[in-house]
């Protein structure tokens, strides 16, 4: 059966404590900056007892730009080493890095230094999972600015070690690429997906099938090249039921 997981995005600040009403064979993708260990320790004792399903998380990447020469890289292991301990503690299946953040130009230096020192970072946090038993997954952007489009996202893979590829569809569908291409081109080397929809212009988090992303052809792509993929759902605003409905919906079409 393939594995469904639900993004806590649906359920920021006080509303994580209507998550643990969430079908229990739906598994839990942790946004895990968005609360403090005294959160995490509480929550996680709810929402994950008696779920067979998956548990994942999504790295801190808030204040947090890889790329740029005054990031203070030294805070951002230190924060890693503590997402990495909980993703040891309760089993993970993967944790979500983004590459880079908002760049709002290329004034201060071009894109190719910005790039070359991203691909650094990436690759020592890599490193890190990897001492750590982590899953690193690096996700595709959508911020006006990025410095991976479609070919050199996938020529990251052959680039840096111990990384895999998480694909956010809401995002691909943002900056128009090829999704079937993408899918073919990475094959296995895709662990997972951010499943969203969009109006093909703001990253908008709604339900699958809401926006204008041409699910068939997704799916179709998806059971060719890479259907062993776990499916998390990353949704904004959605209620449990609603969250629930379109989990079953999109079981059927990957299966």
């Amino acid at each position: 059966m393939t594995d469904i997981v639900v993004s806590t995005s649906a359920y920021l600040a006080f509303n994580i404590v209507a998550m643990q009403d969430l079908d229990r064979n739906l598994g839990v993708e942790a946004l895990i900056e968005n609360a403090n260990d005294h959160v995490w320790r509480r929550a996680f004792e709810v929402l994950l007892k008696d779920r067979p399903s998956q548990f994942t998380i999504h790295g801190p990447f808030l204040f947090m730009d890889l790329s740029h020469k005054d990031c203070k890289f030294d805070e951002v292991i230190e924060n890693y080493k503590w997402t990495f301990d909980y993703a040891k503690k309760y089993d993970a299946k993967h944790v979500v890095l983004h590459p880079h953040g908002y760049i709002d130009n290329f004034r201060d230096e071009t894109r190719e230094s910005r790039k070359g020192r991203c691909i650094e970072r990436v690759s020592r946090l890599a490193e890190l999972g990897h001492e750590f038993g982590a899953n690193l997954l690096v996700e595709n952007l959508c911020y006006p600015e990025i410095l991976f489009e479609q070919e050199e996202y996938v020529a990251l893979f052959q680039q840096i070690p111990y990384i895999k590829s998480l694909i956010d569809v809401g995002h691909s569908l943002i900056k128009k690429w090829d999704v079937p291409k993408l899918l073919q081109d990475l094959g296995d080397t895709i662990d997972a997906f951010h499943i969203d929809d969009n109006d093909g212009v703001t990253d908008q988090h709604v339900r699958l099938g809401d926006g204008v992303l041409d699910y068939k052809e997704f799916f179709d792509a998806y059971k060719k090249y890479c259907g062993r993929a776990r499916l998390v759902l990353e949704y904004l605003g959605v209620p449990t039921a609603g969250i629930e409905a379109s989990a079953e919906w999109i079981r059927g079409l990957a299966e």
